[in-house]
């Protein structure tokens, strides 16, 4: 057999990243329109995806994930441009589908609401994804892992995002995913309006906001065992 070179193998595991998390977030996005975007049965496809494609991707499926493990050291920086173009191009193609063979979405999409309707969605979204990405960074982290048992691991995980989507987030449909929340609401622009665009910014800079604050506090938390020399 021919021996693998170290440059292989990183080309290898880039070509895994990009595949599996086109498909992993692919499914995501379909399970939540097809469950109604029910948090328990959303929870569920999350574990499933992580459980069959976390191995071989990281199973991130969520650009603030990314960001968050990049920023708190659990990938290197040059490889997010490796999640986060299948993970917008996974979370499309779901919507798609199910729009073209469902006729139906779930855009996280706030109409015209009072301004204390808005920030208390954008703060909902920034405190559900915050929570979520700490136990995220907490749990793939090596240096800083709850258990090494990587079923229970999933199920913890799980059970969070089930509960900060139910307890934190107020009068939107967000799954706490850009990459879901731009695509699903893309295709619900089509079948409505544009103005469906209006509030994005609190789906999209929410997540993405939560991702600095939860690396901040987890560095923090673990300053001593996740400082980067």
């Amino acid at each position: 057999m021919e021996q693998i070179t170290e440059e292989q193998k990183q080309a290898i595991s880039k070509k895994n990243i990009f595949i599996f998390e086109l498909i992993g977030t692919f499914f995501l996005v379909y399970i939540s329109v097809c469950s109604q975007n029910e948090a328990y049965q959303v929870a569920l496809g999350l574990f499933g995806c992580m459980l069959v494609f976390g191995r071989l991707s990281g199973g991130h499926f969520n650009p603030a994930i990314t960001l968050a493990m990049a920023l708190g050291g659990g990938i290197p920086y040059g490889t997010m441009f490796f999640y986060f173009l299948p993970q917008f191009l996974g979370a499309f193609c779901g919507a798609a589908l199910s729009f073209l063979l469902l006729n139906m979405d779930k855009a996280p999409y706030i109409e015209d609401e009072p301004i204390k309707e808005l920030a208390a969605s954008l703060f909902g979204e920034m405190i559900g994804s915050t929570i979520f990405l700490i136990f995220t960074l907490i749990c793939f982290v090596k240096e800083t892992q709850l258990s090494e048992n990587r079923i229970a691991t999933l199920v913890m995980l799980s059970c969070i995002y089930y509960a900060c989507r139910e307890y934190t987030i107020t009068s939107s449909n967000s799954l706490l995913n850009p990459a879901a929340a731009l695509s699903l609401t893309l295709f619900d622009c089509l079948a409505k309006s544009w103005d469906q665009m209006i509030n994005m910014w609190i789906y999209v800079g929410g997540p993405i906001g939560a991702a600095i604050l939860a690396t901040m506090f987890y560095s923090q938390l673990y300053h001593s065992v996740t400082h980067r020399k």
